[in-house]
């Protein structure tokens, strides 16, 4: 009777106390919130190589893993806790042992079971008695509320090992460059190992802890989940006091791909490799004519993503630790291509139709060939490739309202108004990156269609739809022009052309040489370079043609030995017509020739948007003579057209130190052998037509008049003031 009272005291004792275990675990619930604490982050390539890597917001490498190899889980559990699977979380027998050992010994042991290790990574506290107990109420509400594999999964989780190193994955990796379930046993033991006394175990020092993990090999052979010839293998397995590195690369592109939070990326890893071994070796070489920065940008024209990005060559290098990412620069002559474009779907030019390259006066801004010579009449192709300056920005100005400025406005390239840039706006005025550059290319592969560009996991700028430039025809042409560059025009950059893949290529340097760019362009990438200095100083004269060009080709050879890369096809509504190719429209054409033309593109008439500068250069230099002129179709139209006054300008301001200072006049005339000019209310002197004038002028304001044979009469003020 005595004996079945105290097993139903004993009953119901321990009913109270679950009782009250279960009342104090909704009173006081466990706190998960180191399992929700931020994690460091991987980003992957396209092909599930790591490009870089991520500390957590705390400094912490920690990786959360749910699901960790057997081989590890035996390790842990016969090394820290043998019972683990027959206990409630906490072994008694384990405690008292301890207890009375710690009593009698200064060599303390310690009695934690694996549940309890996991409530202490939980709740990190000072080991006393009273965080003890509550070590042991936080271990039987795990064992509560999670299974034993989910307890074990926590602990391999949570457990330090080493230095700013948490959870097994990240061990894993800092300590062999491997994932969880490529471990040897040898190397799972020594894991199992490290959580025991992290800072004296971490396997980055020397320790004895090999003696740690022949003693876990041993238990595993003792019970049977080794065999003798793993056992043998696994202590002999050799291993180094080191710890690897975290991986960086692509730092610009990275910083981006965490900041989208995405984990695998569209870069190519490889690629990227290559790129940067090229700009590298390359630099090396420029670094002594002072260009000490370089960037580069490769984007899949068909998938529209940027699959290589290198914002700064090299971190070391001066202010290498800027980027290109965001930064702006004068692009040089790298938007001329796209005034060709426009002039093709106007009807202003065909490949092969003659532009006049001579000196023109725009108000204040006289532009200059970057040679400083002019080359008269020239082929547009070879105006493309040569990068003449004169016949692009006529061509611009004759674009009128459908010019360059448009174009870059429809996809939010320009920041100021059409009149800010002016003409300068052909050369590079317009400031841009050198992804939003290398972005514009691909419409050469895209049939002339600007498609939302996908860098680092999201849209570039945020664009989520697809514009048109330019009709796919002069998106080809263009490219065409652009990819038969003469070897008079490639000069020594022709040695390195030679094997390259055929590309569609453009080059450009800023004024004193500051920023240098080479850009190609086919089927499947553009690839786009730029060199100079981050902090914007001049290079030692260097150019994009003589000194960038070749890192281009180079990044196109090493791409075509990955994969077969093609030249844009030509598409309908191209046909090869015999054309007149005259700069001037004369009575009969004099010079006719096979050239491609764009299905349903009337070619405009010369006449209206010829210059008093091009017609004076046609008719200096023989191409054109007087009664040519007359006889042209041009001449009715001549002759209502205004002088153009070529220097000085409307509204020009002169800063003088005299009273009466010697100015030099310029005016032309579209017909007609004599103009006839007039300073203030004085008499209308004649002279020969677009001859210069000498004029002592006093100071004050001045209206000049220059009058031709018809009539037309312009008229302009200018102001001489001290």
């Amino acid at each position: 009777m005595k004996k079945f009272k105290f097993i139903k005291f004993l009953a119901l004792f321990l009913a109270l106390v679950v009782a009250i275990f279960l009342i104090l675990d909704q009173i006081y619930p466990l706190n998960l919130g180191a399992l929700k604490k931020d994690e460091a982050k991987i980003l992957l390539d396209k092909n599930g190589e790591i490009i870089n890597m991520k500390l957590s917001s705390d400094g912490i490498w920690r990786f959360h893993e749910q699901s960790f190899p057997n081989s590890l889980k035996q390790c842990v559990v016969l090394f820290e806790d043998r019972y683990f699977y027959y206990h409630f979380g906490v072994n008694f027998a384990s405690i008292f042992r301890a207890f009375f050992h710690n009593l009698r010994s200064d060599n303390r042991i310690g009695a934690s079971t694996i549940t309890m290790q996991v409530a202490r990574m939980l709740e990190p506290g000072d080991r006393s008695y009273k965080n003890k107990i509550r070590e042991i109420f936080r271990a039987f509400q795990l064992e509560l509320h999670f299974s034993k594999d989910e307890i074990l999964n926590l602990y391999l989780n949570l457990a330090p090992y080493g230095g700013n190193i948490e959870g097994a994955k990240a061990a894993s990796f800092f300590y062999f460059g491997k994932e969880l379930n490529e471990l040897s046993y040898a190397q799972a033991a020594l894991l199992s190992t490290i959580p025991k006394n992290p800072n004296k175990n971490r396997l980055d020092r020397v320790s004895n802890i090999n003696a740690l993990k022949n003693r876990v090999i041993k238990m595993l052979y003792k019970a049977n989940l080794i065999d003798l010839s793993a056992f043998k293998r696994a202590q002999a397995e050799p291993f180094k006091n080191v710890r690897i590195r975290a991986i960086v690369n692509a730092s610009d592109y990275a910083n981006v791909a965490f900041k989208n939070q995405i984990s695998k990326a569209s870069l190519d890893l490889n690629l990227q490799k290559d790129m940067l071994k090229i700009l590298k070796d390359a630099m090396f070489s420029l670094k002594a004519k002072n260009a000490n920065n370089a960037a580069a940008v490769v984007i899949d024209n068909k998938k529209m993503s940027v699959v290589a990005f290198i914002g700064s060559h090299d971190e070391r290098a001066r202010d290498g630790k800027n980027s290109a990412l965001n930064m702006k620069r004068n692009t040089g002559s790298t938007l001329k291509p796209f005034i060709y474009s426009l002039a093709l779907d106007s009807g202003l030019i065909t490949p092969n139709s003659q532009l006049i390259d001579t000196q023109i006066y725009l108000n204040e801004y006289v532009p200059k060939n970057f040679s400083n010579d002019f080359l008269g009449l020239v082929s547009a192709k070879d105006a493309l490739n040569f990068s003449l300056n004169i016949p692009v920005i006529n061509l611009d100005l004759k674009l009128k309202d459908n010019s360059l400025y448009e174009l870059l406005e429809k996809v939010n390239l320009v920041d100021e108004n059409k009149e800010f840039y002016g003409s300068s706006i052909v050369l590079g005025s317009a400031e841009m990156s050198l992804i939003d550059l290398a972005h514009l290319y691909t419409i050469y592969a895209n049939g002339g269609v600007y498609r939302p560009l996908e860098f680092a996991g999201k849209n570039y700028k945020n664009e989520d739809k697809n514009i048109t430039l330019i009709s796919p025809q002069s998106a080809y042409l263009t490219a065409k022009m652009m990819s038969e560059a003469s070897r008079s025009y490639l000069k020594n950059a022709w040695q390195y052309a030679q094997n390259t893949p055929k590309i569609a290529f453009k080059t450009g340097t800023s004024a004193n040489s500051r920023d240098l760019y080479a850009i190609g362009v086919d089927e499947d990438y553009t690839i786009a370079v730029w060199v100079g200095n981050f902090n914007a100083e001049k290079t030692d004269k260097l150019t994009g043609l003589n000194d960038v060009s070749k890192i281009v080709f180079d990044m196109f050879k090493i791409t075509a030995q990955r994969q077969n890369l093609e030249f844009m096809s030509e598409p309908e509504g191209i046909e090869k017509v015999p054309t007149c190719l005259d700069a001037f429209s004369y009575e009969t054409c004099k010079k006719t020739a096979l050239d491609d033309r764009i299905v349903g593109v009337k070619l405009q008439d010369k006449c209206e948007s010829l210059r008093g500068e091009e017609l004076e250069f046609l008719i200096k230099n023989g191409f054109l003579d007087k009664n040519e002129v007359k006889n042209s179709p041009c001449a009715e139209i001549f002759k209502d057209k205004k002088p153009v006054f070529a220097y000085p300008y409307d509204g020009e301001e002169i800063v003088t130190d005299e009273n009466v200072t010697q100015i030099m006049l310029k005016c032309y005339a579209f017909l007609g052998d004599e103009i006839y000019l007039k300073v203030d209310d004085l008499n209308f002197s004649k002279i020969e037509n677009a001859s210069e004038k000498r004029l002592d002028l006093t100071l004050g304001e001045h209206t000049l008049k220059c009058l031709d044979q018809n009539s037309n009469q312009s008229e302009i003020t200018i102001k001489l003031r001290r």
